[in-house]
């Protein structure tokens, strides 16, 4: 059934009516039909011209019934399909230039239970002529199948409600509305062509969260939570009602860091009436008990030995010495004076010094002499670790993170993103600069050779060296005898062809690994590069939900549909910020810029106070987004190079 059928709809709140062409076609799959849920899909396309055709009034008057029921304004819509339809019908209607409006409707061709309640959202966030997207279904409903017939007003209102979720389409100045219908058609093909329908009910589950984290930090984790119908609780020192929204529920512990944790929280959660099913951490000092308290609990986790191993530099360096020829630890800088004077040869600048434990790149620096060494000891001491330091050597190929999906040692899902050269990597010698991210770029600009060498060395590492089998990794390293290296061409950075290049293979020098999730800020570049979640599948690992977790785990059928990078925007000073939000004061000026930008933060606002940055306070970062090309990668570094030189930062 792929004719095109119409008829009259009233909208009895602006006193109009609209003619509406409609038709029902079947999805084109991919060559792998097995792997994914087939769905239909029904256009419509909505004009204020007449044309002659079918005009129903028993169906006009039950499109009436459902405005007059329908929630009130774009910001509240209903999980209704017809109220979603008459209200962007009739918001577009107030307007006196509205001609026309398309909208399409996903509707699944099998009984079942959709995998997560923003499926559509989530694949198709980043697609091009995309305007909105809403899902009809919530965890756990039932999908209807409604099958395909000849037309007839009321199989026309159950194929409505029968649809999981609606896209309405941006009006384009280059291709009518049946061709940007098509071209969506071509789109769910590449991004939908998964499981996102499972034959039985997925499984209530709850999840406990130790700790808390930045808000927005938390408010991704508790969405994905939402959408996978997970309940998360927190466990936390105290009720902070700035959380509240993040959580359904809180469980207070003595969070103190201390030997007896583990047992306060253990017993804190047998005491709970509902059934856990899974721990995660919020923070990396709450990996090693999370872990322990879901092996004590009988919890899917990964062994507490190799997350241990993991979040200690020294101990993670001492598995994976490759590419490592020096290597210290100490406990203070006395003990440091102690390694170097006992040294068999002259230490060989420059190194890194590193805390052993902690997040991030706070306490890191590169140094090139030994009063730099002892200054940087000096300053992590001072801010107050006592995990010891770490020196090793400093190496300068290309840094990349690596994102891992692992189930029973088999990956599902990897990707390789490129750490753009850091304020530490520069020539020269600043108090300022760290090993903070500046770009981080997605896919990588690495050969297909050195992509596979990335992902060979670190499933060994995880799964044989390590002993992980499950889980979501995050895993950061450096590139040594690169085909590849960072130049400046025209003021754009990037990586270029190498052509001094030694003759060695291209090998790993790992820098750390992290049994969790990326950042949270490296979600949403993942997402709308390959409709991955992280935040989703680091729940899903730790429920042990291998039946989500695997379906989830599915790139777009042609791999990554645009090009993304993570940009910070960061400061040299610290003082009182005279700016609100950056981003949407450029907003007002450049919207030809913005219009690339997605997912914005400002984490100062007008009369903030920015502490000064230095490497063991990395709070330069006074905002950060992602911005994305669907032309080039070129294409992409060269709007981010606009955007930055366009950032106005004020200061009083």
């Amino acid at each position: 059934m792929d004719s095109w059928q119409s008829c009259m709809i009233r909208l009895p709140r602006v006193a109009q009516q609209v003619v509406c062409r409609w038709r029902v076609k079947a999805a084109e799959l991919s060559l792998e039909p097995t792997l994914a849920s087939p769905f239909n899909t029904l256009d419509l396309h909505f004009t204020t011209a007449h044309e002659g055709g079918l005009t129903t009034e028993n169906f006009d008057e039950s499109l009436d019934e459902h405005s007059r029921c329908k929630s009130s304004g774009l910001g509240n819509l209903s999980k209704n399909p017809m109220a979603f339809i008459l209200s962007h019908l009739e918001s577009r209607s107030e307007h006196p230039g509205f001609g026309e409006l398309a909208i399409k409707l996903l509707i699944p061709a099998e009984r079942g239970y959709v995998i997560c309640s923003n499926i559509l959202s989530q694949r198709m966030a980043s697609c091009e002529h995309v305007q909105s997207i809403q899902e009809f279904l919530d965890p756990f409903e039932e999908i209807t199948h409604e099958c395909l017939s000849p037309a007839d007003p009321e199989r026309f209102q159950r194929l409505i409600h029968s649809a999981s979720g609606g896209i309405v389409l941006q009006r384009s100045t280059t291709l009518s509305p049946i061709e940007v219908l098509g071209f969506i058609d071509s789109q769910l093909t590449i991004r939908m062509t998964i499981p996102w329908v499972l034959p039985s009910t997925p499984l209530r589950q709850v999840v406990v969260a130790l700790g808390h984290h930045r808000v927005q930090s938390m408010e991704t984790f508790y969405a994905a939570a939402q959408s996978l119908g997970i309940r998360l609780l927190l466990v936390d020192s105290n009720d902070d009602k700035g959380h509240s929204h993040c959580r359904d529920g809180i469980i207070t512990v003595d969070m103190t860091l201390d030997n007896g944790l583990q047992s306060r929280i253990v017993e804190a959660l047998q005491s709970q009436p509902e059934i856990i099913s899974g721990i995660v951490a919020y923070r990396d000092q709450l990996l090693v008990t999370a872990a322990r308290v879901a092996e004590k609990l009988g919890l899917p986790t990964s062994p507490p030995s190799a997350v241990a191993v993991c979040v200690n530099k020294f101990a993670m360096r001492l598995r994976e010495m490759r590419n490592c020829s020096q290597l210290l630890y100490a406990r203070d800088l006395h003990h440091l004076k102690e390694q170097v004077n006992s040294h068999p040869k002259a230490l060989e600048f420059p190194l890194v010094v590193k805390p052993c434990e902690g997040q991030g790149s706070v306490g890191v620096s590169k140094v090139t002499n030994m009063e730099q060494l002892f200054d940087a000891v000096t300053g992590i001491e001072n801010y107050g670790n006592k995990s010891g330091v770490i020196v090793e050597n400093y190496i300068d190929g290309p840094e990349i993170d690596a994102n891992f999906a692992i189930l029973d040692g088999e990956i599902l899902f990897f990707e390789v993103v490129d750490n753009f050269p850091c304020t530490a990597d520069e020539k020269g010698n600043r108090k300022t600069d760290s090993f903070l991210e500046r770009d981080m770029v997605y896919p990588s600009g690495l050969g297909e050779k050195e992509i596979l060498v990335i992902r060979d060395a670190m499933q060994r590492l995880l799964v044989d060296n390590l002993g992980f089998r499950t889980g979501v990794f995050h895993v950061e390293a450096r590139v040594c005898a690169s085909n590849m290296q960072y130049t400046v061409e025209d003021g754009i950075t990037d990586l270029r062809q190498n052509h001094h290049s030694r003759l060695a293979s291209p090998s790993l020098f790992i820098l750390e690994v992290n049994a969790r999730c990326p950042g949270v800020a490296g979600v949403y570049p993942t997402a709308y590069t390959y409709g991955v979640d992280f935040a989703a599948l680091w729940l899903l690992s730790a429920t042990g939900d291998s039946r989500r977790l695997r379906a989830l785990s599915h790139s777009f059928l042609n791999g990554p549909q645009l090009w993304c990078d993570l940009v910070p925007i960061t400061v040299t000073r610290g003082g009182t910020l005279d700016s609100d939000d950056i981003i949407d004061e450029l907003r007002q000026r450049r919207p030809d810029l913005t219009e690339h930008v997605s997912n914005t933060t400002c984490f100062y606002r007008r009369g903030d106070i920015v502490p000064e940055p230095s490497v063991t306070n990395l709070t330069g970062i006074i905002a950060e987004f992602v911005c994305f090309s669907r032309k080039s990668r070129g294409d992409l570094l060269c709007i981010v190079n606009q955007i930055r030189q366009e950032v106005r930062i004020r200061w009083k």
